[in-house]
């Protein structure tokens, strides 16, 4: 199943799908961390993964801003292979994170999409399961043809028009 699914890969316009979604999802989630750094930060320090305060804040401030570069360059489809590699890495350690404080036995709020009301359990767990797997079939696969990326190399590709 695998390797045909490397072989094969997704159509193109399921890829495109996915990868737009994807984006869209990864600006949702910065917007409200952007606005509100300070929330964000005691999300954070709730999972108690973090002893230095001043770590805490950088990542705070810093996160959400990969987040909204991330969203965008998927969006648009640039850096398709690049930033899908980090939303991966980036989910996997959310999913880890979230694993973790469930494991310890916390009962906090996930600051998944810089709300305070969500609290991390099973939901949060399989839906940041499903970004990562999106994430992974966009990193696994060829860039879709729909991409801005898609379209400048093939623009790049074509010879000049015969100026006579």
């Amino acid at each position: 199943m695998t390797s045909l699914f490397l072989q094969k890969g997704l159509p193109p316009q399921v890829l495109c799908i996915l990868r737009f979604l994807l984006g869209l999802v990864f600006l949702y989630a910065s917007v409200g961390k952007i606005f509100n750094p300070k929330g964000f930060a005691e999300n954070l320090m709730a999972y108690q993964i973090f002893d230095s305060p001043q770590l805490l804040k950088h990542i705070a401030v810093t996160l959400p801003w990969v987040e909204w570069f991330c969203g965008i360059f998927l969006v648009l489809g640039v850096f398709v292979r690049s930033v899908s590699a980090l939303t991966t890495l980036l989910l996997f350690l959310f999913l880890v994170g979230m694993v973790s404080a469930l494991w310890r036995g916390l009962e906090i709020h996930c600051g998944c999409f810089g709300s305070a009301q969500e609290t991390v359990g099973a939901f949060s767990l399989l839906r940041d399961g499903v970004f990562f797997l999106m994430s992974l079939a966009v990193l696994l696969s060829p860039v879709d043809p729909f991409s801005l990326q898609s379209f400048l190399r093939n623009r790049k590709s074509r010879p000049a028009p015969f100026s006579g």
